[in-house]
């Protein structure tokens, strides 16, 4: 059995609590502990993950270097963000592996994401990224050619766009890992966002939504499981109300449905609906499946108890 698996940021971090190297080991393997029904032997794993926060730091720590070392453009910081949380990742799961006496291969791979350059997202960048400006460096920004929005209560801040992925450059080599038993990292923060200029791949200024990112690969892999880990141990009807509902079994045109009456937020949900919609439609037959849960559900959901699993027959188990 082939799964893809994609880690929300609270993988790492706490609301609330600072982010630290130490914090995000400690939080990663809180995480990661309940993804072990993942690691048996018959099942190929790739794992993709968030970045949001590890990015917005080292947006900072190139504000405050200007003038002495060199700056760097926002699709390196998604490269390092890679390596970072990979690192992190990689070592929690072996560290994991090995106290349950499991031998087994984990590797990250920076990972490359074709995107559109005629995208309309380039036209109108609406991902807020970084630090708070106040409206003197806000000015500066703009002059340089940044996009700037103003925050209530909080500054100015960098917009950049959010391209929809549309290839995986390193494809190949995953498959071929995940083939040879190898537990894979890639795709981080959505993966490096790059542009086709002939036979040349350039960056390009935006970041990538993780789990569209995700849904792509497990398509692309014909993976037969999505599973899109999240802060909520369910996706909700009318979140966040008194008469919320957890959505526990759907179909795809159910899901897509609700999200086209925006039971989902842009900026929350909405991305995982539309990821385990996409995954789903991309291979009209029976047999994929889309689960969204937190990790503490995700065993229970595995089982079919718990979480929303989405899939074309409602009768169907995960």
């Amino acid at each position: 059995m082939r799964i893809v698996a994609a880690l929300g940021g609270n993988a790492f971090a706490a609301p609330g609590h600072r982010l630290t190297m130490a914090g995000q080991f400690a939080y990663a393997e809180q995480a990661l502990t309940h993804l072990l029904p993942l690691l048996a032997p018959d099942v190929e794993l790739l794992l993709v993950h968030g970045n949001g926060p590890q990015v917005g730091h080292m947006l900072i720590r190139v504000e405050q270097a200007l003038g002495e070392a060199y700056a760097l453009p926002l699709e390196v910081c998604v490269a390092e963000s890679e390596g970072e949380l990979g690192y992190v990742l990689q070592q929690t799961l072996y560290n994991l592996m090995h106290a349950k006496g499991v031998a087994r291969p984990v590797a990250s791979v920076l990972t490359q994401v074709v995107v559109d350059p005629e995208d309309p997202a380039f036209h109108h960048p609406t991902k807020p990224i970084g630090p708070a400006y106040d409206a003197e460096r806000a000015a500066a920004l703009e002059a340089e050619g940044f996009a700037v929005v103003k925050e209530h209560g909080r500054g100015f801040r960098r917009v950049v766009a959010s391209p929809r992925p549309l290839r995986v450059v390193e494809q190949e080599v995953i498959e071929d890992l995940l083939t040879d038993g190898v537990l894979v990292i890639a795709a981080g923060g959505g993966g490096i966002p790059v542009v086709e200029r002939g036979a040349r791949l350039a960056g390009v200024d935006a970041v990538i939504d993780k789990d569209l990112a995700a849904a792509l690969l497990a398509d692309a892999l014909k993976a037969d499981l999505l599973v899109i880990l999240t802060g909520v141990p369910c996706a909700y009807l009318r979140y966040g109300t008194p008469e919320q509902v957890c959505l526990h079994k759907l179909r795809p045109d159910e899901a897509q449905s609700l999200l086209s009456d925006g039971e989902f937020p842009p900026g929350s949900m909405g991305p995982k609906i539309e990821a385990a919609v996409r995954f789903l439609a991309a291979a009209p037959q029976a047999g994929r499946a889309a689960i969204i849960c937190d990790p503490p559900t995700l065993d229970a959901a595995l089982r079919g108890e718990a979480g929303t699993i989405i899939t074309r027959n409602q009768e169907e188990s995960a």
